[in-house]
């Protein structure tokens, strides 16, 4: 299969999501969360089944779901817990009009863009979170 991220579908990661993972993995600097994923479900499912690693999903099955919530991401941030963040931009708006409930805002604040070059290039973007 070739493309980034929604995904591979089937639980299997795609060269670049494998890419991806492998730079936060090795560059966490021990986080305990590899990796979070903004957006809706699917987005982060194919992280989720096909490695062992922590990553976690933002925003529920539509994206817009408060978990996780501003706080508890700046907690994360604070304790050392998460570094990466996938997909800064790719939030969605789930019934209700609800949209991210913050987390696009605090991404923009803590997060910037890892050179795509650093993990092998492609269409995902990277995000390097600092407290």
């Amino acid at each position: 299969m070739q493309g980034g991220p929604p995904g591979g579908g089937r639980g299997e990661l795609t060269d670049e999501q494998k890419r991806i993972l492998s730079y936060a993995k090795e560059n966490s600097g021990g986080a305990g969360i590899t990796l979070a994923v903004a957006g809706p479900a699917q987005m982060a499912s194919p992280f989720i089944m096909g490695s062992d690693e922590v990553v976690i999903g933002m925003g529920g099955f539509s994206g817009s779901d408060d978990a996780p919530s501003v706080g508890q991401l700046q907690a994360w941030l604070t304790e050392g817990r998460l570094k990466f963040v996938l997909g800064g931009e790719m939030g969605g708006r789930g019934p209700g009009g609800r949209g991210d409930n913050g987390r696009q805002e605090w991404i923009a604040v803590h997060c910037s863009t890892v050179d795509p070059s650093a993990y092998g290039g492609g269409s995902a973007q990277l995000l390097e979170c600092r407290a």
